[in-house]
C-alpha cells in the first residue's frame, strides 16, 4: 500500500507535496516522513530486543538516532529519496516478518523504552500490529489531503489489496 500511495504523490508537484495544508503533520511529505520515522523507531527497538535475524541492521533504522521522541524529525527533505528510503524499509520489513519469525516468536516480549523513556514490555503481535495500524492511519491522511487537492488514489482497502495479490 506505501507503494501505491507514493505512486500518486510522486505525481504531484512538489509545490502541493509540501503545502501545509493544516494537517497534523501539516504537509504530505512530512506525514509520509513521520510514518517512515515511526517505522524506523518501532525497528530500532526490535533491532536493539534481539529480533533483527540477520535482517534488520543499524542500515535499515539509519536516520533516527536521537529522534525518539521527535515525532516531526525529517528522515528526508527530497521526495525521490524519501520514496526510495520507504521502499527499502519495506522491502526490509517483508523480508524480516516472513522469514525472520517463527509463530512461537509472535507470542513473545518485545522490551523497549517509548518516546518518553518508560520501559515496556509488550507482545509481538501487539507490537507489529499497532505498526502497520499506525502506518494505515497516516496513510487515511494523506489520502484525506490527496482529495482536498482534487486527486483521486483510488482503493485503499486492505481486503482489496488482499484480493487484488491473491490473484
Amino acid at each position: 500500500m506505501n507503494e501505491r500511495i507514493y505512486n500518486v504523490v510522486a505525481e504531484l508537484p512538489e509545490s502541493i507535496r509540501i503545502q501545509d495544508q493544516k494537517a497534523f503533520f501539516g504537509s504530505i511529505h512530512a506525514t509520509l516522513n513521520h510514518i517512515l520515522w515511526a517505522d524506523k523507531i518501532w525497528l530500532s527497538r526490535f533491532l536493539k530486543g534481539g529480533y533483527s535475524f540477520d535482517i534488520l541492521t543499524e542500515d535499515t533504522v539509519a536516520g533516527v538516532e536521537g529522534q525518539a521522541a521527535n515525532h516531526r524529525h525529517e528522515i528526508e527533505s527530497n521526495f525521490d529519496r524519501l520514496e526510495k528510503e520507504r521502499m527499502k524499509v519495506d522491502q526490509d520489513m517483508v523480508r524480516w516478518i516472513g522469514e525472520g519469525f517463527s509463530e512461537s516468536d509472535f507470542v513473545k516480549n518485545l522490551e523497549y523504552q517509548n518516546t518518553k523513556g518508560s520501559l515496556h514490555s509488550t507482545p509481538i503481535f501487539s507490537v507489529l500490529t499497532h505498526l502497520f495500524n499506525h502506518q494505515t492511519h497516516h496513510r487515511g491522511q494523506v489520502t484525506a489531503l490527496l482529495f482536498q487537492n482534487g486527486i483521486d488514489p483510488g482503493v485503499t482497502d486492505l481486503i482489496y489489496y488482499l484480493r487484488l495479490n491473491s490473484n
